[in-house]
């Protein structure tokens, strides 16, 4: 998205937000194998640094949405970016690998706040005809974020140490926190603690918003768990962290391919056939993992991936936005974001034992199967729910 749209509709500070929380899910993962070598532990128990955030980046959610629709959008992720950037001191600091993942629960319980509110915020302050399109620019900045944040990690860990990238993050944080002080606020600050349990009940009342919720459960496990193995497939094969971070960085590149695409033909495909594309690249992008870990294979996966996340991802997130009542947007927001990151948690717990035996072809083929359903059940949903809410 052109800086010139993105600082009329006043974005550009959220996506640099949006940015940091993303680089600071993936960084982790190029550290695993260096991590493990340094405090002479098993890859299996550091993943549990990597599933320790992605766990709290879900449940807390629900929380930060229900605070945000009560106490306001920009105090809630000033409050988030504060508490990442504590958590990753936390983790940069670490004398042992049980404070390393202490740290990371709770820059992840932190960074909770920024995904769903950050959508409530594009929701309160976009129009509905340009919601898909900021969408898609915001699942690129996203894989940016995360192309950026797999590099640098890898690459800063060769020069430096593990530690580097965690500082860096650290910092940004506290910077950004300062700077979000700046946005304007779009509700008006209500304190009912009632009113909140209200609000979480008009959002359920909704029967599609119900389904959403369950089927984003899986979703998220397919689109956002299993690829974080990429990068250990590769060094686990022999490849440095520097080298791994790079190649798993196409991701990045993919999903800024897929926001052009999004912003090309958004207007001429259904969300359907968005959200169907998207997860079809995704399946794809870990059949080829599962055939091959070698750099090619991984390179194609990870901008398949990418691409996946902007093109299908961003439906997923317009379908919430169409799903639930304007006042409770930040709460419906949330709730389908804890479903999304409590997904890939548990996805991430399921088949760490595999990573550690580095059993990565059975491991992707795994995350195969699990998307093949995803896809083919998101997409009929999708164009049902089109119909149901045609105006008549």
């Amino acid at each position: 998205m052109a800086q010139q749209t993105l600082e009329k509709n006043g974005m550009a500070i959220p996506y640099a937000g949006w940015f940091l929380v993303q680089a600071n899910v993936i960084m982790i993962t190029p550290l695993l194998v260096p991590v493990a070598n340094h405090f002479h532990v098993g890859l299996a128990a550091v993943t549990l640094a990597l599933t320790a955030y992605l766990l709290l980046f879900g449940v807390m959610q629900p929380f930060y949405g229900l605070l945000s629709d009560s106490a306001g959008r920009v105090r809630v992720m000033r409050l988030g970016l504060a508490g990442v950037s504590l958590g990753n001191l936390i983790a940069a600091l670490a004398p042992n690998v049980a404070l390393l993942i202490t740290g990371r629960a709770v820059a992840g319980a932190f960074a909770a706040a920024l995904a769903p509110v950050t959508v409530a915020y594009i929701g309160d302050r976009v129009p509905p005809g340009r919601r898909q399109r900021v969408m898609a620019g915001l699942m690129s900045v996203a894989a940016i974020g995360t192309a950026t944040g797999t590099i640098s990690a890898g690459v800063l860990n060769d020069l430096i140490n593990w530690r580097a990238a965690i500082f860096l993050v650290a910092a940004g944080a506290a910077v950004l926190a300062a700077l979000y002080g700046r946005l304007p606020e779009t509700l008006a600050v209500k304190t009912s603690g009632r009113d909140a349990l209200r609000r979480l009940g008009q959002v359920f009342r909704g029967g599609w918003f119900r389904f959403l919720t369950i089927f984003a459960f899986f979703e998220g496990a397919a689109m956002v768990g299993f690829y974080n193995f990429f990068s250990s497939a590769l060094q686990v094969h022999g490849k440095n962290a520097a080298i791994a971070g790079i190649v798993t960085g196409s991701y990045g590149l993919g999903a800024v391919v897929g926001g052009v695409i999004v912003r090309s033909i958004d207007s001429r495909v259904t969300a359907a056939g968005l959200f169907g594309g998207g997860c079809t690249l995704l399946l794809g992008g870990f059949l080829a993992a599962a055939f091959s870990q070698t750099i090619p294979a991984i390179l194609a996966a990870g901008l398949l991936a990418g691409m996946a996340l902007a093109i299908a991802q961003s439906t997923i997130q317009t379908w919430m936005i169409e799903a639930s009542p304007p006042d409770v947007r930040g709460t419906a927001a949330a709730v389908v974001a804890s479903a999304v990151f409590t997904g890939a948690a548990l996805s991430t717990a399921a088949v760490g034992g595999l990573a550690a035996g580095g059993q990565f072809r059975l491991l992707f083929g795994i995350a195969a199967l699990v998307t093949l359903p995803v896809t083919i059940v998101g997409a009929l949903a999708r164009a049902r729910f089109s119909r149901a809410t045609v105006p008549a």
